[in-house]
């Protein structure tokens, strides 16, 4: 059972999961209604990922000196002052008060303010909540902080519909009232001690054997996601012949039901599972098998089946190398804005070469990821056998 401290921390990064996820599905209301064009939205969604990779460690870092409570009540509060402008000008823009070159740089300072604060978020909750758990449940802790991210991503579309059909820029409202919801609900967690430096030593100082394999395969993992959200739209259009507006729909009933399916395996499955290791392979498993069905059946309805069988690979393999990575380390809040930083930096590369990629052969690039990951999955592996082996040896 989680504690009721660990239950705010999830729906924290609940929230944070929706506030991304809202924003992605207002994209053509705000096109319409604020006159900016998809380019600048897209240049928009940029900074604010650039600001995101820049500041994670570095938050994660500050919240081992200082304490976990104090960072994230001033990450939330960044989050939503910046969300507040953002919110302000494109209301401005809509009523006419604005033109768009005039904005577009305002815009942009509420992204970056929003990139920066909104950095120490996920960092933050994920080192809290392991700090607040039973350390021989890691791999639980972290694998139902995947799946309130999940949900919040299932969920965010779902938000936003009743306000859509209620007319006029109302959607806009939840990027304000997720934050807020987040902050208050930090304001009823205790305090975080900072984390306590300990003499370097063989189990506190060093990262697990393999680790840069295991951060290339976040980078890739997340890249390969990256990808395929990218090429979805796209090749529905051109592979399943629907029209545009079919393209968007499928789409977005597609990411809803992924995210959904993502959260019932990681609170059904992966938080009984105790080594982290072995949601790890399952997930690379898993991840290659979904390629190889996605990319056979490609053009008939069968595809779904490799699509479903990718998600509960990333279901699985998330919180397995999470919980590797982080298992000797003391600082995890470092590690978790690392692993911040990997995270966004594959996605940002997986939608930017997804489209390109996508023009030679569809799944190409998800084929190349998913290779590359399998091979770091075995130079992990080899890693851990290697260390494990002349343990034994010195143990002799």
């Amino acid at each position: 059972m989680l504690t009721p401290h660990l239950r705010r921390i999830n729906w924290i990064v609940a929230s944070q999961g929706a506030s991304q996820v809202v924003l992605i599905t207002l994209i053509p209301l705000i096109i319409e209604r604020s006159g900016l064009s998809l380019a600048s939205i897209g240049a928009l969604v940029a900074i604010g990922t650039l600001c995101l990779m820049i500041a994670g460690p570095l938050w994660g870092a500050l919240g081992d000196r200082v304490g976990r409570k104090p960072v994230l009540l001033a990450g939330l509060a960044g989050a939503l002052l910046a969300q507040c402008l953002f919110v302000a000008l494109l209301v401005s823009m809509a009523q006419g008060h604005l033109e768009e070159n005039a904005a577009f740089f305002a815009l942009a300072a509420s992204r970056v303010v929003y990139g920066l604060y909104a950095a120490a978020i996920y960092p933050c909750c994920q080192a809290w909540a392991v700090a607040l758990g039973d350390q021989q449940k890691r791999l639980s802790i972290l694998s139902r902080l995947s799946a309130a991210a999940n949900l919040g991503r299932g969920l965010g579309p779902l938000l936003a519909l009743p306000a859509l059909i209620a007319g006029g820029l109302w959607p806009l409202a939840w990027l304000i009232l997720l934050p807020l919801g987040a902050l208050l609900l930090t304001m009823g967690l205790p305090k975080a001690e900072p984390a306590i430096a300990r003499p370097d030593t063989m189990q506190n100082s060093t990262l697990p054997p393999g680790a840069l394999a295991l951060f290339a395969t976040a980078f890739l993992g997340t890249a390969s996601v990256g990808q395929l959200q990218m090429l979805m739209g796209p090749a529905l259009q051109d592979i399943y012949g629907l029209s545009a507006l079919g393209a968007a729909s499928t789409t977005a009933l597609l990411l809803a039901a992924a995210a959904l399916c993502g959260f019932l395996v990681q609170v059904g499955l992966v938080r009984h599972l105790k080594a982290p290791q072995l949601s790890f392979m399952l997930g690379v498993t898993s991840l290659c098998t979904g390629t190889l069905l996605l990319s056979a059946t490609l053009g008939s309805i069968f595809a779904a089946i490799g699509l479903l069988v990718f998600v509960v690979g990333i279901a699985f393999l998330v919180p397995g190398y999470n919980a590797l990575l982080s298992q000797s380390q003391q600082r995890s809040g470092r590690l978790f804005g690392l692993l911040a930083l990997v995270h966004t930096g594959g996605y940002t590369i997986g939608f930017a070469s997804g489209g390109w990629l996508y023009a030679q052969k569809p799944l190409l690039g998800l084929l190349l990821s998913v290779s590359l990951i399998a091979a770091c999955a075995v130079i992990a592996l080899l890693a851990k056998e290697r260390k494990e082996l002349k343990r034994t040896q010195y143990d002799y």
